[in-house]
This record gives structure tokens, sequence and C-alpha cells, in this order.
């Protein structure tokens, strides 16, 4: 039977990655139309509320690839993970899901800023576990079994990061924007627009990059002069 949980895996873990790198292109398309300051303010509405829709595809993409891809991992014997431990993986997962979904729909209220904190400081302990992990990998004495995995793991570090460094370098962003399209358009709102889209946009293009590289990483499956352990 084709459809075996090791099909099903591997083709959930090929459209996350198709949906994150595709609607990550998208937003980058859309943000041209929210900085572009020759339309009116109404098509800049529409154009943010577009890009925040699609937006949310990448954010769900990077938390379903963590569970999916070890689980996946798991299955081709590249990880080892203990039944509970697997549970555990997949309660964490989707419950950052459902934080991510909570931080979006409560966007500008006081609920919606503390959440997006909580999220903030556990990307920033899964960077620090997920590099953990790999250096464990790497020297054959964690749960990883394959030297190309731990260099994933890196790799999925980094991506974390990239998006911290997006929200940190875009911090006056979003209320730029909002009181752009609340008060009108004016020569200081609209620097602070485009300095906001410029300082992040070498990260979002990084992120690009590294989507690319685990896509390698993930078919070539290079030892790295390591044998697995």
């Amino acid at each position: 039977m084709i459809f075996t949980k090791y099909f099903c895996l591997k083709l959930l873990h090929l459209l996350l990655f198709v949906y994150w790198l595709g609607a990550d292109i998208g937003v980058f398309y859309s943000a041209r139309f929210v900085r572009d300051r020759g339309l009116g303010l109404e098509a800049r509405r529409v154009a943010l509320r577009i890009l925040g829709w699609i937006d949310q595809i990448p954010r769900y993409c990077l938390v379903l690839m963590l569970p999916v891809g070890y689980s996946l991992a798991v299955t081709i014997g590249a990880a080892r993970l203990g039944g509970a431990d697997f549970v555990l993986l997949w309660l964490a997962s989707l419950l950052w899901l459902g934080l991510v979904w909570a931080v979006h729909h409560r966007t500008g209220t006081p609920i919606g800023q503390r959440l997006r904190s909580v999220d903030l400081v556990w990307r920033w302990l899964l960077v620090a576990g997920l590099l953990w992990d790999a250096g464990r990998g790497f020297i054959g004495a964690g749960h990883i079994v394959a030297p190309w995995l731990a260099f994933k793991f890196v790799i999925f570090a980094l991506l974390i990061l990239c998006g911290i460094m997006i929200r940190l370098r875009g911090a006056s962003l979003g209320p730029a924007i909002r009181e752009l399209l609340a008060s009108g358009s004016a020569p200081e709102l609209e620097a602070k627009v485009t300095s906001g889209f410029a300082r992040t946009r070498p990260f979002v293009l990084l992120i690009w990059a590294l989507l690319v590289v685990a896509a390698y990483v993930g078919i070539a499956k290079p030892m790295f002069g390591l044998a697995p352990s």
C-alpha cells in the first residue's frame, strides 16, 4: 500500500517546505504594495490584510516542520526517540502552534503582547536546544544518529534565529504601519515603514537560502566525513 507511515510523513514534510517558501515569497511581494506611498490608503490596507493572512502560513509551517521532520527521521532510523518523548514533542509543538495562532489573532492587545513575549522566549530556548542537540549529534553522543540530521538541526536553529531577528529589527514596523493607515501618509511615517522593511529584508532572504540548503541536505544526506553512530 502506498500510504505507509513513511510516505505520509515524507509527503507532509515536502508540502511544509513548499508552502513555507512559497508563502514567504508571497509575503515579500505583498510588502512592496504596503510600502508603496503612491497607492491610496485603502489599497495599502488591503495589501496589508493579504500580507498578514499569507504570513501565517510560513509561521505554521515552521512550527510543524519540527515534529514532522523529527518523526520522519525516527522512521528512517536517523534519530532515536522514545514513546513518551515522541508524545511530548508533538504536544509541545501543538501548544506552540496554538500560541502562534493566538499571537496573530490578539495582535494589538495587552494579552497579545504578553503572548508574543512568551513566544519569543520559547524561540530563544528552542534555538539553544536545537544547537545543543546538533552538537551532541555530531559527536555521536545524543539521540541524533546521522550527521546530516545534526546539520539540519543547525539550519533549523538558524531559521528560527532569522525569524527572531526579523521580529526585533522590525519591531517599529507594525506600529508605524498602523499609525500610517489610521492617520494618513506623512514623511516621517513613510520613512519608518521603508526603513523597517529594509532592516528585515536581509533576514528574509537568508531564510530562503537556508531553506534551499536544508532541502539539499535532506536529499543528499552528506556524512561530512563522519560515520553514523
